[in-house]
């Protein structure tokens, strides 16, 4: 998941390049210095679309723990769960409706009167937990630089 880009820096990829759409989520900046803004470039690529947006979170907004809490509840689930970014514009939402994960990923951007508004959203089935759990630990390490196990 975690693999490295041309000028050394970190990126976790959601999916594969040639099947179907896949994200990228470069490493974040703190654009504030020690404020908890934390700046997550994100960017979804596949044969008929290339978007980029900047996701602006609040020292991740529990995207780690979101990731985590899926992947610690089995059984499915009768309502959706969500994860959004502070500023709205990066949604995730989970079902389990048989076993499997389903992720749907969205990116928005808001445009403004001389750009234009679009949304883009993919869905990834996952097999089981563990493909989930490896989500958390990924954007433990792509967010904070850190690798121990989560609690």
């Amino acid at each position: 998941m975690i693999i490295h880009d041309a000028h050394g820096g970190q990126l976790l990829r959601v999916g594969y390049p040639g099947q179907g759409v896949h994200l990228l989520f470069s490493t974040p900046t703190r654009p504030y210095g020690d404020d908890p803004a934390l700046d997550i470039p994100v960017r979804a690529r596949g044969a008929w679309v290339d978007v980029s947006e900047l996701v602006r979170t609040l020292d991740g907004d529990g995207l780690v723990e979101f990731f985590s809490s899926l992947a610690d509840s089995s059984g499915s689930w009768s309502e959706p769960r969500t994860w959004q970014s502070s500023e709205g514009n990066l949604k995730i939402s989970a079902r389990r409706p048989d076993g499997r994960i389903v992720l749907t990923w969205g990116i928005w951007r808001r445009g403004t009167e001389s750009e234009s508004t679009w949304y883009f959203e993919t869905v990834t089935t996952h097999r089981n937990d563990s493909e989930v759990r490896k989500f958390a630990e990924a954007f433990q390490v792509l967010l904070y630089g850190k690798s121990e196990a989560l609690a």
